[in-house]
């Protein structure tokens, strides 16, 4: 008995003299608001003062509040194109975001112009899956693999998670340092060396006192994903509680996936361009839910006011120069008729060859309804170049066979004819029709189209002699025979090579090179700018497309 007294005397002196610890209680709940794959949509849906005004209201009653986003914000508009993403860093500084990680397309305007972006940002930046070989600058040496958050003494772990498809679902050449790959994403061993990578950042945080991790994904979470979703990076890693996840620009409210231990972890996702608000709770009594928020009743008036001086800069940068031209550089002829739509024209040349000079690809091509205005001869603004590609399409490249780029082009000439005027209107003019690079074809319009499309206007096959003849492409500088068997690399809005744009399915089932990177406006403008001055060879045809 005397030693049990003796015990329970010694526990009570050292709760008075040495505090004994006891684990931090949460006075409140937590609240993480995130946003994903806004892609400079800022106006669009809930829009940026919507969120505010949501976030706002709940920080004036719950002091545990955030606002993170979960990557793709500066490209996909022309906010983000003009000022390569600088006006949309302005805002999100505005909106008092807290933490963001990087998606692939923060990459889109290069690593100099992201370093510059990431010393604009006043939110924290993430990223833990990052390799850097080269012997420059490793613009990521101060992002760090998580930043840890703290209430009321209880830790949050937030890590952010970068696509390993990064490096070619952007520019490639933004990766490299003179000709070889100095970033990767831990990309090999079919994702087990970005879940192990995942693990070590894990137990990391966990060693530093984390009672949650929030896991911040740009990885996706449908099968194109695969083996780098984040459905994946669940199940082969322990210790996540929450995965918020984005890129795929899916909507998922709130699934459970278990992760290598059988623990249940929560995987959500808002979708693209404001459709949604995503909600994490953590409440104070452990338990974590999601809900997405598609609607807002108030504007916050700090961020509309701040979008009108966004605005007033958008329309300075919208008439800066560009680069200088001498002569017009064509879309129609002196009557207005739309020949791009129907015949090469420098307009059309001018566009793919941006394309395959970006893309770094053999072939490049685009539909000659998305080449919508003439440059005037004389001082070239971004609003000229807005207008010339005016729908902010995304570009791709794939790797297609010689056959593939014969059908797309047969489908491209289907409605050719042998003039493209009649009597002051059009002739034979299609939004298909193809405008290229690195090719030289001749469309011979004696021969009828053998294209057979569906009851979708989606081409299912082509029947009878084709009218599309004598297909030469570049090679080395001298044009050669395109072989049907052969393999080649081919640029291009996303529209045509992967969207199937116009009922032209001639690359479906194509392996992607590039998918969804810089905008046709992000190209041609540092196209121009390179150039300098439009050469004046692009004032009329260079004969790489000959109608007979």
């Amino acid at each position: 008995m005397k030693r049990i007294l003796q015990l329970i005397t010694a526990l009570m002196l050292c709760i008075v003299f040495t505090g004994c610890k006891q684990e931090p209680q949460l006075s409140d709940d937590i609240y993480i608001f995130y946003t994903s794959d806004v892609h400079c949509g800022v106006e669009d849906n809930l829009t940026f003062a919507g969120v505010k005004a949501l976030v706002n209201e709940t920080k004036a009653e719950h002091p545990h509040t955030m606002l993170i986003d979960l990557g793709d914000y500066i490209q996909g508009g022309t906010l983000g194109s003009l000022s390569k993403g600088e006006l949309i860093i302005e805002l999100m500084n505005a909106m008092d975001y807290d933490i963001a990680t990087f998606g692939n397309h923060e990459f889109d305007y290069g690593m100099e112009q992201l370093k510059k972006l990431i010393g604009m940002a006043e939110f924290d930046l993430t990223a833990s899956n990052v390799i850097y070989t080269g012997n420059k600058e490793n613009i990521f040496a101060d992002v760090p693999a998580y930043i840890m958050k703290e209430f009321d003494g209880v830790k949050v772990a937030l890590i952010g998670v970068l696509t390993p498809s990064s490096t070619v679902t952007s520019t490639p050449a933004y990766f490299q340092e003179d000709g070889e790959f100095v970033y990767d994403f831990y990309s090999g061993n079919e994702g087990k060396d970005l879940a192990a990578q995942v693990q070590k950042t894990v137990d990391e945080a966990r060693s530093a006192g984390a009672k949650y991790v929030i896991a911040m994904t740009h990885l996706g979470s449908v099968p194109e994903d695969e083996p780098y979703d984040a459905i994946s990076l669940i199940h082969n890693t322990s210790g996540i509680d929450a995965v918020l996840d984005g890129h795929a620009h899916a909507v998922i409210i709130g699934d459970y996936y278990p992760d290598k231990d059988g623990k249940d972890v929560l995987l959500s996702s808002v979708g693209t361009k404001l459709q949604n608000l995503g909600e994490l709770i953590i409440g104070k009594d452990g338990t974590l839910s999601t809900v997405l928020i598609s609607k807002s009743a108030k504007q916050d008036e700090e961020i509309l006011k701040k979008l009108e001086e966004v605005h007033s800069e958008l329309d300075v940068l919208l008439n800066e120069k560009v680069c200088d031209t001498a002569v017009n550089i064509p879309i129609a002829d002196e009557n207005g008729i739309r020949m791009v739509r129907a015949r090469e024209t420098g307009a059309g040349d001018l566009v793919t060859d941006a394309f395959r000079d970006a893309l770094g690809t053999e072939i490049a091509m685009t539909n000659g309804g998305g080449v919508r205005s003439t440059i005037e001869a004389g001082e070239v603004t971004f609003n000229d170049v807005l207008a010339v590609v005016p729908f902010m399409n995304t570009l791709s490249a794939v790797r297609a066979t010689g056959q593939q780029i014969l059908d797309a082009l047969e489908f491209g000439a289907q409605s050719t004819e042998i003039i493209y005027e009649f009597d002051g209107n059009a002739a034979g003019e299609s939004g298909a029709f193809l405008q290229v690079s690195g090719l030289k074809y001749t469309i011979d319009t004696s021969i009828p189209s053998g294209i057979v499309l569906d009851e979708n206007k989606m081409m299912t096959g082509i029947e009878g002699e084709r009218r599309v003849k004598d297909v030469y492409v570049l090679k080395d500088g001298e044009y050669v025979p395109l072989d049907p068997q052969e393999t080649y690399t081919v640029g291009g809005s996303t529209y045509i090579l992967s969207a199937n744009g116009d009922g032209n399915t001639a690359f479906s089932g194509s392996e992607i090179l590039i998918n969804g990177g810089l905008t046709d406006i992000d190209v041609l403008s540092l196209y121009l700018q390179k150039l300098g001055t439009i050469p004046e060879s692009y004032a009329g045809p260079e004969g790489r497309i000959t109608v007979k």
